[in-house]
């Protein structure tokens, strides 16, 4: 999400990994900035309502950055699997790379901000959350609940399921051989999915959404797909069926939609395999055709080396904006189009001033504390890997409504 890269042996960069999580923060900047904020009435015209089920797919990156954190993060492991100092320098890494910023939000939303503002509604509804923000086991709070919280920082139960992967994945990886991971990552796949199926007919529907078994599959697909890399053959035998599978997927997806209960059971795991398939493409496409220059377009690895600060940031943006509506723009034809153009421009300009912010100020400063712990990256059949380096890599934050 952030631009920082370690160039070390065996690790080399993918520019069109950078583009993908640009599309996935993307996503989740028009599902939460396209709803709301925006200060317009209920859509009255076709177009709008088109526009409002278009962003309302954005919870779909939150599933694309689990596969590529699955991906990354296992690759990483796989990697260094053996090197001396493994889970320490493993964990070294990630606590420079996340909590500077994770703990530095929560050190203004819960201490400093209620110094300043003791009467403010919203952030004394933020504190009283404040344990489960503080120990990122804020999934396991809105799962209890009962309800997806929409506070200010409503948006880090995602955090935790990340966390708690990030806790938990390095110790599988260390101690199961590869044909037992591989078995491992298909098994978390089957789980996640009657794990859910079992939360909605037990009638835990936000709990089948938030917690972390429950949200495995995606993680365990990106797994999969490292272990597929690294393997004899590579992605050579799978990469043609990439787009026909994304395709077939896609299209059951679009039925899906139709019921929640199907999308939030059966509909995650489709999900992550069309992520899942996404992946396999860019991996395999050709460094001069078509897909590869999308993803790797310089917009798009702009907002995937930010990613994990535009997402961090983003939801606060909207609770402690100034009072502004786009209401004074003129409508065109009846639609409220334009407006919601300039309204998404201006939020995810704002925000993406506050992640450059963050960046040079905060996290850039932490990231240099890096070269203290680094990765000994070994040989394959292969040869060194030429793979994205998940050390350095942000983590792939995801947020959903």
């Amino acid at each position: 999400m952030t631009g920082a890269r370690d160039h070390e042996a065996g690790a080399s960069y993918y520019p069109a990994l950078d583009g993908l999580r640009g599309v996935a923060i993307l996503l989740v900047l028009l599902l939460h900035f396209g709803q709301f904020g925006h200060g317009l009435p209920a859509p009255q015209v076709l177009a709008d309502r088109w526009f409002l089920a278009i962003v309302r797919t954005g919870w779909m990156g939150v599933d694309l950055f689990f596969v590529l954190s699955g991906f990354l993060i296992t690759g990483i492991l796989l990697d260094t699997k053996g090197s001396r100092h493994y889970l320490r320098q493993f964990y070294a890494r990630r606590v420079l790379r996340i909590f500077p910023l994770y703990y530095g939000a929560l050190a203004l939303f819960l201490i400093l901000l209620p110094m300043l503002l003791p009467d403010d509604r919203v952030l004394r509804d933020l504190s009283a959350d404040s344990v489960w923000y503080w120990t990122y086991l804020y999934n396991v709070k809105v799962a209890a609940a009962g309800f997806t919280s929409s506070s200010a920082l409503g948006h880090f139960w995602s955090l935790a399921v990340e966390e708690q992967f990030y806790l938990i994945w390095p110790i599988v990886v260390l101690y199961l051989a590869r044909r037992h991971l591989f078995g491992a990552c298909w098994a978390a796949v089957v789980a996640a999915l009657f794990c859910r199926i079992g939360l909605r007919l037990g009638g835990y529907e936000v709990a089948a959404t938030v917690l972390t078994p429950a949200r495995m599959d995606a993680l365990a697909i990106g797994g999969l797909i490292a272990l597929a890399v690294r393997g004899p053959h590579g992605l050579e035998a799978i990469a043609r069926w990439a787009a026909p599978v994304a395709g077939v997927l896609a299209l059951l997806l679009v039925g899906l939609l139709a019921s929640n209960t199907a999308l939030t059971s059966v509909g995650y795991t489709v999900v992550a395999l069309l992520c899942g398939a996404i992946l396999i493409h860019v991996l395999t496409a050709s460094p001069s055709g078509v897909t590869s220059k999308l993803f790797a377009s310089p917009t798009l690895r702009f907002f995937g080396r930010y990613s994990y600060a535009l997402y961090v940031l983003h939801h606060p943006l909207l609770w402690f904006r100034p009072p502004f509506s786009v209401r004074f723009v003129p409508t065109v034809f009846g639609s409220h189009l334009p407006a919601y153009i300039l309204w998404l421009a201006i939020a995810i300009g704002a925000c993406v001033a506050m992640a450059l912010l963050s960046w040079h100020v905060v996290e850039k400063q932490f990231l240099k504390l890096k070269k203290l712990f680094p990765y000994a990256y070994k040989k394959t059949e292969a040869g060194l890997l030429a793979l994205p380096s998940a050390s350095s890599l942000p983590p792939v934050a995801p947020t959903m409504s």
